[in-house]
């Protein structure tokens, strides 16, 4: 299985993140992935960003 999501999303929402690590959370190939930062955020603060996955031509 191949899931895509465009670079430019991915690149914008990564550099507004302090964290040096990321998580990336998908339940399906046809829904949004979840990215939550790992560290670098402050006390008290949740960072959650959606991402839609795009359709690869093979």
């Amino acid at each position: 299985m191949q899931i895509g999501f465009n670079s430019r999303f991915l690149t914008e929402m990564l550099s507004n993140l302090e964290s040096a690590e990321v998580v990336i959370e998908m339940s399906l190939p046809n829904r949004a992935g979840i990215l939550t930062p790992v560290d670098g955020t402050d006390e008290g603060e949740q960072i959650t960003m959606l991402v839609m996955p795009v359709m690869l031509n093979n």
